[in-house]
């Protein structure tokens, strides 16, 4: 299954940039992914033959997510990447919880591994590629990718805590997600548990506390299972997108892609901090109390605070 190995794996927590991210690396001509029919429709592999129709040796027609720059009326029906977790818990079972799971101590076994591996083998063989990439956010997952992917390539792209905290509250998916509780399981201590159920009603401690185990987890299993992994920042990468892109790219093992400078001529990168330090920023800001930043450096004691 030479097609499946040294697979690009992009992580990092939602509203983090790696939405912009994976979406310039993905354009590149030699890489199949998970995408928005896969989603729709997890258990037919053969989906994938889809993406022929709008990529191929006359044409590259693909969609991107409308989140910064304008998007035509057919976007919605173009073939585009996803993080497709319907697919993910189609191929792992019920057994593991890919969508909310940090799965620190999940692995799996070489039976569940052959068959995803199997099945990601027919995705990028039907989207006529030669090599897999996807990307997820959220916990990073790292131990358990690797039981699947042992020569995986970690792309871990991260943004400054405030900037991505404030985004989480500010979008549609979070009100029903993480806002008034813990989202992702899995991690957290019965201190921690205790504490966000009786501050279920102060969402931006709740959210800075996700936030930090995101942080704190991923950090722990880079150091622990030492991936080959680059970490990339949002800051730099809105400051110098042509460097950044190239630097993931080297990393990689990919050539510079045609499809990749065209899509970077044809879509402004935009700097999402500058508007959210304006907005919330000035004196009296929402983020100035002194839990808020102890959570963040790591200095709440949530022992203390639950009894």
């Amino acid at each position: 299954m030479e097609n499946i190995s040294r697979p690009i794996i992009i992580i990092g927590s939602g509203r983090s940039g790696t939405t912009i991210i994976s979406e310039i690396v993905f354009r590149h001509e030699s890489l199949a992914w998970p995408s928005n029919y896969q989603e729709k429709f997890p258990g037919l592999i053969e989906i994938n033959l889809f993406r022929n129709l709008f990529d191929n040796k006359l044409w590259h027609v693909l969609g991107q997510k409308p989140q910064l720059n304008k998007v035509s009326s057919l976007n919605k029906f173009l073939f585009k990447p996803a993080e497709a977790y319907h697919f993910w818990e189609y191929l792992t079972g019920p057994h593991i919880d890919f969508s909310r799971g940090f799965l620190i101590h999940d692995r799996a076994t070489a039976e569940e591994a052959q068959k995803i591996r199997s099945s990601f083998h027919k995705l990028v063989k039907y989207q006529c590629k030669s090599r897999l990439a996807f990307k997820i956010t959220g916990p990073s997952r790292i131990g358990y990718l690797l039981s699947i992917f042992p020569d995986a390539i970690f792309i871990n792209v991260v943004r400054e805590p405030l900037p991505t905290i404030n985004s989480w509250l500010n979008v549609d998916f979070w009100q029903d997600k993480g806002k008034n509780k813990l989202w992702w399981k899995g991690a957290y201590t019965l201190h921690e548990e205790a504490w966000a159920l009786k501050n279920s009603h102060k969402p931006e401690l709740l959210a800075a506390l996700q936030y930090k185990k995101l942080m704190d987890v991923t950090a722990r299993e880079i150091e622990y299972h030492k991936p080959k992994c680059l970490t990339v920042s949002y800051e730099e990468f809105v400051g110098h997108p042509l460097q950044v892109i190239k630097k993931i790219l080297d990393f990689v093992g990919l050539t510079q892609s045609l499809f990749i400078k065209k899509y970077l001529q044809h879509n402004k990168i935009y700097n999402q901090n500058k508007e959210i330090e304006r907005s919330n920023y000035g004196r009296g800001n929402k983020y100035e109390s002194s839990a808020f930043e102890r959570i963040l450096n790591g200095e709440y004691a949530y022992a203390e605070e639950a009894i």
